[in-house]
């Protein structure tokens, strides 16, 4: 079976043999690139697809940047899991978004096979429609696929403040720079300090309420995100990763991600609560 890159075309030169889909559109009547993931959004449960800060609008510039990524990422999961379903005569493909509608339903994305796509270099499918579960048009592909699924161990979900948190400091100052606030990335030692009080706090945050700590997915596994409050008490300016050694039995932190970023990954695995992941 073909192992596609990415679901829809994620930069201007992508190959097309490495997209799964082509998404088309209108430009004639005013249609972008982003109207058939604006009718997903519009199918959905309401839900808030773009970020609030300035700087992350500016840097994506789009309307549904989380949409786009969610979708996306969910279908590379499905490919890895075998959840996309494909007609008798294999001309027509199907998986599950994932989300639903209104009413609980699933939502449900469906193809149809580009059977020219070598002679005119598209990629292989075509994005027919996004449907709900009682859709006639989904009568090809009964039963149905699963969601895309990441969790495996509960536990995985969980902080246990029993357990050390071992944090590279040094590893995520000298190559993370880029991610902390401006004015500490100009002043190591400032910096320094600044991330090991912050650390010193997430335990109690955790103890007062286990939800601080976010599940996010990455290369194949469930890592945890907790909250870097470095220059304000109340709003958090970055996550830092926790990944659970299993053996050792420590949790090890090497990395962290800016709100954006953390946002988008930990959106694969259910909605965030945004108490303190707001990007």
């Amino acid at each position: 079976m073909k192992i596609y890159e990415s679901l829809y075309s994620r930069y201007y030169d992508q190959e097309s043999n490495e997209i799964f889909a082509h998404f088309p559109y209108d430009g004639e009547n005013g249609e972008t690139w982003e109207s058939p993931f604006e009718k997903l959004a519009n199918l959905a449960k309401s839900e808030n697809w773009n970020f609030t800060k300035k700087e992350f609008k500016q840097k994506y510039k789009q309307k549904f940047p989380i949409l786009t990524n969610y979708l996306n990422y969910t279908f590379k999961r499905a490919q890895e899991l075998g959840l996309i379903n494909y007609s008798k005569d294999g001309d027509k493909a199907c998986f599950n978004t994932g989300l639903q509608t209104n009413d609980d339903k699933d939502i449900f994305i469906t193809f149809y096979r580009n059977k020219k796509s070598e002679e005119f270099n598209k990629p292989d499918w075509t994005c027919f429609t996004f449907v709900d579960s009682y859709s006639s048009k989904l009568t090809l592909f009964r039963p149905l696929p699963e969601i895309a699924t990441y969790i495996e161990d509960a536990n995985d979900l969980i902080f246990d403040t029993k357990l050390k948190l071992d944090v590279n400091f040094e590893h995520i100052i000298d190559h993370n720079s880029d991610r902390l606030p401006p004015q500490l990335q100009s002043n190591r030692r400032i910096a320094l300090t600044s991330i090991k009080v912050a650390v010193e706090s997430l335990r109690d945050k955790v103890v007062r309420n286990y939800k601080v700590a976010i599940p996010h997915w990455y290369e194949g596994k469930v890592q945890l995100l907790l909250p870097l409050n470095l220059t304000d008490d109340h709003i958090a300016d970055l996550a830092l990763v926790v990944d659970r050694d299993k053996e050792g039995n420590i949790y090890r932190a090497r990395t962290v991600l800016s709100m954006d970023l953390a946002y988008i990954d930990a959106r694969l695995i259910t909605r965030p609560d945004r108490d303190w992941l707001n990007p």
